[in-house]
């Protein structure tokens, strides 16, 4: 597999669209981590890292004596080592979809929100399972629904869900988590969707942030209308700032647990 195409950048924006999208969505990845009775890892690897948030919560929540964070951005990676590189906690730039890792004989492998923006997601979780030890558990949480009556909401999503479309990815892949693995060397341990109500203010402030970067993507200058678009931002902008009220976003996220 070659590395895939990012539509969302490593760029500072986008490692603060990180910060944020880690801030909406801990509480509901925190509580899936500590529904698990994690029996002292030896190792555990975030796929797919960025600046390390999501690696951080992955060490606190599963306890193991070293995990890896590994992004194929080199500026990802340098601002993880910035914050948080130490014996228990190291990060190496990987391409998640190619073989060798820089890491082995893994007991937890994480990923957050990284299939969908993958076009052979199967193909990934393959590549994953050379990773893991027999027995090692990989953990999965994806987007499978956002839904909201609200207009920029709506017409935000259609467009995202057109922008991945052309490079093969699926916005919504969490809802397929089960039918995926079912496919490939893993077992699946359990699969659920959970509903989560999500703030409008910070989802059109994230939303915002995404539109700057990936309203500059090649497929989207030439297939959206930049009137538009720039109405969309101005939109998400007015409801980020407080200045246009929205009701909240309502999403569904897959969760899986896999062994094997």
């Amino acid at each position: 597999m070659g590395r895939e195409h990012y539509t969302f950048g490593d760029s500072d924006r986008a490692a603060e669209r990180l910060a944020l999208l880690a801030r909406v969505y801990e509480p509901t990845t925190r509580r899936w981590l500590g529904a698990w009775r994690w029996s002292a890892p030896e190792r555990a690897v975030d796929l797919g890292c960025g600046p390390g948030y999501t690696t951080e919560l992955l060490r606190e929540a599963v306890g193991a004596r070293e995990t890896w964070g590994l992004d194929a951005s080199d500026a990802h990676v340098r601002r993880a080592r910035d914050r948080l590189d130490s014996s228990e906690l190291r990060f190496a730039v990987h391409d998640v979809t190619a073989t060798p890792f820089p890491v082995y004989a893994v007991d937890v492998v994480y990923a957050r929100h990284l299939l969908a923006h993958l076009a052979a997601p199967a193909a990934a979780l393959m590549t994953w399972a050379t990773v893991a030890r027999p027995g090692g558990r990989l953990v999965l949480e994806e987007t499978a629904a956002l839904e909201s009556p609200d207009p920029v909401f709506v017409d935000y999503y259609a467009h995202v869900g057109a922008l991945q479309r052309h490079y093969g990815q699926d916005t919504f892949v969490g809802r397929r988590l089960g039918a995926i693995a079912d496919r490939t060397a893993w077992r699946v341990e359990r699969f659920e969707v959970t509903r989560v109500v999500l703030d409008a203010r910070l989802m059109a402030t994230l939303h915002a942030m995404n539109l700057r970067t990936w309203s500059r993507d090649p497929f989207a200058a030439s297939a959206f209308e930049p009137r538009t678009i720039a109405a969309m931002g101005e939109a998400l902008e007015a409801v980020a700032g407080g200045a246009r009220d929205a009701p909240p976003v309502r999403g569904d996220v897959g969760q899986a647990v896999l062994v094997r």
